[in-house]
């Protein structure tokens, strides 16, 4: 499969590495000479300096027999235009990323006479994880597998949760329907078994049937009480996103901007009652103590600037707010995140690289999720009738899978099933499979009976 990437920067570069150590043909278009001498030596693709919306360097570089064109380059008119362009010229697919509000707000026109397939904006992807947090108090992530059938939620593991410090043999959940299939843990990305032990500030992913998922969240997250009272930093894209859409739907969001300017501008925006501007320095204990920010339930910093963001977090937490999430541009800041007890950080790169995974897996798996930073995935695949391990019981199939892939759930007819080791897997089922990424391939193999790349 060939996929095209314009763009050399931060979420272009991070899409190739992904999907160049599976071992997809890739080639990166790079405007500056020096980005793109830099990719060329660190990546196995073939990376190309030049201009990514030329119809004549795009056919020159026969993009026709591209699976999928994705623009992710500065400029939203530039990654439009080269995406409009790599689709008139015979890319199944196309991906713009864009920045700008008012573009998302029409995409169904660009998406309609402009042949573009999707538009993601990194800002959107990122403020509407942390309104779902907000929402849906203690949900890292959620995803539906089986057309709703089987349920996908990530929380993170409190201090008073039943399951803190206990083993996962100790958790009864299988008699829920519902297994633990994940848990990230600081730097690692695990797929545990029975003898893990869970521990307060895990981040665990739970995979099974909905009317046993509640429950089972309630042995690791707690008690959840909704969050009301929002406090965000800065009035930019991702800050306004995020009071935008909170506006009417949660007691009172506070909006501290420390630009004059933007806050007026900001001010004239939000008509609602519930919502309030203040044109005040978020890193400055003073100014959060005068706030009154330690009475909020979350405080979000969503600035630029990953330094602001994380010194702002911990003085929030400091002056007494109980959960605090950051935005953090730079991945190697994430490790500093953790250390600093930030309840959740948020990566604009993984968020745009995750949605576009999601994408590239369509044409080979019918759902998929990705976890951490690509190191685990979720997959939902439909069973061949050439697939080996037809009508044996998984604890044979499981000799075959690679270590690190297992069977999770299966969904067959009407039925869900959180299976043993006598179950089987049968024609047509559609199966929920947790694995490493480097073991992806091998468990797809497995279970199609054939290579479908």
């Amino acid at each position: 499969m060939h996929i095209f990437i314009m763009g050399g920067g931060r979420v272009g570069f991070h899409l190739a590495q992904l999907l160049s150590e599976e071992e997809y043909e890739i080639t990166v278009i790079e405007s500056d000479q020096e980005r793109q001498e830099q990719i060329d030596l660190t990546l196995n693709a073939r990376v190309i300096q030049g201009d990514g919306a030329s119809p004549l360097l795009l056919q020159s570089l026969g993009i026709e027999n591209a699976y999928l064109f994705i623009a992710c380059a500065g400029s939203d008119e530039t990654n439009l235009i080269a995406a409009a362009a790599a689709k008139a010229l015979g890319a199944k697919k196309v991906i713009a990323r864009v920045e700008q509000r008012s573009f998302m707000e029409v995409s169904f026109l660009y998406e309609g006479f402009l042949g573009v397939d999707y538009m993601l904006s990194p800002d959107a992807l990122v403020a509407q994880e942390i309104v779902n947090y907000i929402v849906y108090p203690g949900v890292l992530a959620a995803e539906d597998f089986a057309r709703g059938r089987i349920q996908l939620r990530q929380v993170q593991v409190s201090a008073d949760a039943r399951a803190a410090g206990k083993l996962l043999r100790d958790v009864v959940l299988p008699g829920r329907g519902v297994l633990v299939g994940v848990v990230e843990r600081q730097d690692k990305t695990i797929i545990p078994r029975g003898d893990f032990r869970v521990m307060k500030g895990d981040k665990v992913t739970l995979l099974g049937k909905r009317d046993g998922m509640a429950e089972a969240l309630h042995d690791f997250q707690g008690e959840e009480p909704r969050m009301q009272r929002i406090a965000v930093m800065g009035g930019g894209a991702i800050g306004h996103w995020i009071a935008k859409s909170l506006e009417g739907k949660v007691k009172s969001v506070k909006l501290l901007e420390l630009r004059r300017r933007k806050a007026e501008q900001l001010a004239e925006q939000f008509t609602g009652n519930n919502v309030s501007i203040i044109c005040r320095d978020a890193t400055s204990r003073e100014s959060l103590e005068q706030e009154g920010i330690d009475a909020y339930d979350i405080f979000i910093a969503t600035t630029e600037d990953d330094e602001r963001n994380i010194v702002a977090s911990v003085l929030a937490r400091e002056v007494g707010v109980k959960t605090v999430a950051a935005v953090i541009h730079h991945p190697d800041f994430a490790p500093l995140v953790e250390k600093l007890d930030i309840n959740m950080a948020v990566t604009p790169r993984s968020a745009v690289a995750n949605s576009i995974l999601r994408i590239v897996r369509q044409q080979l798996v019918t759902a998929s999720t990705i976890l951490g930073e690509g190191e685990a995935e979720v997959l939902e695949f439909n069973v061949s009738d050439k697939c080996p391990g037809l009508g044996r019981p998984l604890t044979e199939i499981s000799r075959e899978l690679p270590r690190d892939a297992i069977i999770a759930t299966i969904a067959r007819k009407d039925e869900v099933i959180v299976p043993g080791g006598t179950d089987t897997i049968e024609p047509n089922d559609a199966v929920v499979v947790i694995t490493k990424a480097e073991a992806r391939d091998a468990a797809q193999l497995y279970l199609q009976g054939e290579n479908n790349r």
